[in-house]
């Protein structure tokens, strides 16, 4: 009986010493958490916008987080109009949304501006876009700060837009009584030029084109307005489109308090993610859209109009007029027209960079 107890009481005295030699926990609590986001975007299931970049994104993190991260994507107007996103994103509703900053134009002036999406614009590829989008990034990021939204920047790489039609444009003359779908800066662009601007969202389009609701339309390039089928509804392809070249085809934003919850590996993912996008849609949109072209132009039933090289310097000098005015309608436009001239003379854009007022 006492070698039994005796047996007990150094066992016991082992595992006593045996637990306070072993190691600290240093998981932090609550790490094993699962968080489950919803995010929304502007682009429609089944174009590469949505499954070249929205399902990349949410997949990565999910397996960069170990799946303590899920986000739930849902394409144009699923949820909820488009435009009401911003709120839905401020407010909570979602927790995130990859959407073009055109639609916040009536928010303030800059977003306008923001992701490129710039009238005149010179710059050109994947390397000077996104230079300017980080060099820009800080000024976006107070913009989205003033109404409450949390902005991680540029989150793919779009391609310069086409514009489409259903009647021909041949000069800048023939713009004047068009109707013509745009968003953003576009709707002011082509109202210089004696154009009406109709809102429609990315559904809405190919009924817009195929009822005649517009007379054209610019959404995106070649790529995914052939995915859209607007191939079908499209007499004609006016070249260049002058409103925009390069550009962010959708911003990266998300609930401040939502955001704020994340412990930092989780945010540090979404970033991680984030750039694996903007690398995977400059090789995907840039190569697949000039395939995409290759089969527009091989189309009987589409013809493609050369602008006149005498109106396309009149355009892109009503395209800087019209940036020269945006940089009066706001404190943080103002900042954002100043700091683009600063790159477009150091990407060496020097006469574009003084046309905006830059000085050494």
């Amino acid at each position: 009986m006492k070698r039994k107890f005796l047996f007990i009481f150094v066992l016991t005295c082992l595992l006593i010493i045996m637990s306070s030699c072993a190691p600290t926990k240093t998981i932090p609590e609550g790490e094993t958490k699962v968080y489950k986001w919803r995010m929304v975007t502007h682009q429609i299931p089944g174009t590469a916008r949505y499954d070249g970049t929205i399902l990349p994104f949410v997949e990565a993190v999910k397996e960069i987080t170990n799946g303590r991260l899920i986000i739930e994507p849902y394409g144009a107007d699923i949820l909820f109009p488009t435009n009401d996103s911003f709120d839905m994103v401020k407010n909570g509703v979602v927790e995130m949304g990859a959407i073009y900053t055109g639609f916040w134009t009536g928010k303030d002036p800059v977003f306008a501006l923001g992701g490129g999406t710039i009238p005149g614009d010179p710059i050109t590829g994947f390397d000077e876009h996104f230079y300017r989008s980080d060099q820009l990034e800080p000024i976006m990021n107070k913009a989205y700060e003033k109404f409450g939204i949390k902005n991680l920047g540029a989150f793919d790489y779009a391609p310069p837009e086409i514009l489409i039609s259903r009647t021909p444009i041949e000069s800048i003359e023939d713009f004047k009584g068009k109707n013509i779908r745009a968003a953003g800066v576009a709707s002011q662009f082509y109202g210089e030029l004696g154009a009406s601007a109709i809102s429609l969202s990315a559904p809405e389009i190919y009924t817009g084109l195929q009822l005649g609701t517009v007379d054209a339309a610019e959404y995106n390039d070649f790529l995914v307005n052939g995915e859209m089928g607007l191939d079908e509804v499209t007499k004609y392809v006016i070249d260049p489109a002058i409103h925009v070249g390069p550009s962010t085809d959708k911003e990266l934003i998300v609930n401040p308090k939502a955001w704020e919850e994340l412990p930092e590996d989780l945010k540090a993912a979404v970033y991680v993610a984030r750039d694996k996008v903007r690398y995977e849609s400059a090789i995907a949109y840039g190569v697949e859209s000039k395939k995409a072209e290759a089969a527009w132009r091989d189309n009987p039933d589409i013809e493609f109009i050369e602008l006149p090289e005498e109106d396309i310097k009149e355009m892109r000098k009503i395209g800087f007029e019209l940036v020269l005015e945006y940089k009066e309608e706001s404190g943080l436009s103002k900042e954002y027209v100043e700091e683009y001239a600063r790159v477009l003379n150091e990407l060496g854009y020097v006469e574009e960079a003084e046309t905006l007022g830059y000085q050494e």
